[in-house]
């Protein structure tokens, strides 16, 4: 069957709630939660952002201005504008947390107070506005200690539920930690119809686009794979008869640098010798593997969904998680996504422990059904062209595959993505 329209569909995270979606009762009793935890901030916020908002109108006032119409008083008192729209933005803000995140910091608020001091404003009506910022103020530091704790609790609590100023805040943070990064983290796999036709095969490919050195640290281990003879032991997907076959050789850049293979502990590791520092070094690195017959077709009672875990373990500015489902596959319409924390363990296998592990984000997948439209990703140089040349070795047809994509800007690491679904019986 070929597909001529192309169909592309937001399904929203669910996350893994008693083998289902999240329901509006789970959602409730979470929102109740994190209501009754904010309750007394919110309540003094409240009480403080009121009299502070009368205090910046009677200022403006004062200087015959409106506040709402901040690039007036921009060009009126000589401000920089920026700071006149998020005075505007916390004039304007229908919640006390949206307007405490718009308020300048206390360089800003004696720039902004002593510009109407210097437009002869009455100088009580200044000193009420300095008081109400600073009523403000103690009560963030009562709550908080400081503007940047405050900044972290707003980032978790915003209606966006996604983290981001947080994760692009983390990135920088284990980049620095860890010494290194990447600019794409991307996993593709592909799952094609098998010889047992009670099974499917699951094609893989792994890469690091970007990867840079932020400090010398010798060897850097970028690929594992369990060695022995069980069937579900991954093969290479372009066999090369080398060392590193594992390694998609045509499509990988590694100019200052080796790539070395060794056993460890029952496992082989992949290592890239030690290079240059920062974009001399980086390298843009992809491993293939196939394992045979692993992802069951048919439900059962005792495993009734199909599940993949993509960990995260590099700082990287952007997470792609792609799968490839043939046409055969069913099922889909029963997708979840969901992000999890493995900062203490990997991911648990019980529902209690997915529960807890559980992170506040969204993990939003994206199925285009026809791939002709393209499916290019901007960041991963020749992507489509080494998809293409893995359906060929597979001897598969792309027009008989569904993407599903999962794309995240700074994922949070350690942290792991699962995305499944029901397996129809």
């Amino acid at each position: 069957m070929r597909r001529s329209q192309s169909r592309r569909a937001a399904v929203k995270a669910g996350g893994v709630r008693g083998r289902g979606r999240v329901t509006a009762a789970d959602l409730g009793v979470a929102r109740s939660l994190g209501d009754a935890s904010l309750a007394p901030f919110r309540l003094e916020c409240d009480a403080a952002i009121e009299p502070l908002r009368l205090a910046l109108l009677a200022l403006a006032q004062s200087a015959g201005c409106d506040l709402l119409r901040p690039q007036e008083v921009s060009r009126r008192l000589g401000l920089n504008k920026n700071l006149t729209w998020k005075i505007a933005r916390v004039l304007g803000a229908g919640d006390s947390f949206e307007a405490i995140s718009m308020i300048p910091g206390t360089e800003g608020i004696e720039i902004f107070l002593r510009a109407f001091a210097a437009a002869r404003v009455d100088a009580a009506r200044v000193e009420a506005a300095r008081g109400a910022f600073a009523a403000l103020e103690q009560v963030i530091a009562r709550h908080f200690g400081d503007r940047g704790q405050l900044e972290l609790m707003l980032d978790a609590v915003r209606s966006d539920g996604n983290l981001e100023n947080s994760r692009r805040l983390a990135f920088r943070g284990m980049s620095g930690v860890f010494g290194v990064q990447a600019k794409v983290r991307l996993t593709a796999q592909i799952i094609s119809p098998s010889t047992d036709p009670e099974r499917a095969d699951i094609s893989l490919i792994l890469g690091l686009v970007g990867l840079q050195r932020l400090r010398p640290r010798g060897r850097l281990p970028v690929f594992k794979w369990a060695a022995g003879a069980d069937r579900s032991r991954p093969s290479p997907l372009f066999p090369s008869g080398s060392e590193d076959e594992f390694l998609v050789r045509e499509f990988s850049s590694f100019p200052s640098s080796k790539i070395q293979s060794s056993a460890e502990g029952g496992r082989h590791v992949v290592e890239l010798s030690e290079g240059p520092l920062g974009k001399l070094g980086a390298a843009d690195l992809y491993f293939g593997s196939i394992a045979r017959a692993v992802m069951q077709r048919r439900g059962t009672p005792e495993n009734d969904f199909t599940e993949f875990v993509t960990a995260i373990s590099v700082p990287a500015e952007s997470l792609v998680s792609d799968l490839f489902v043939h046409e055969s596959v069913g099922g889909l319409e029963t997708l979840e996504t969901s992000m999890h924390s493995i900062l203490a363990q990997p991911l648990a296998a019980d529902v209690a422990g997915r529960d807890a592990s559980q992170l506040p984000l969204d993990a939003e997948a994206e199925v285009i059904e026809d791939l002709a439209a393209g499916f290019g990703l901007p960041a991963v140089p020749r992507y489509e062209e080494m998809i293409g040349r893995a359906m060929g070795v597979l001897g598969q047809d792309l027009r008989d595959h569904r993407l599903v994509r999962v794309a995240m800007p700074f994922p949070p690491v350690p942290a792991a993505l699962l995305v499944r679904w029901r397996i129809p019986g």
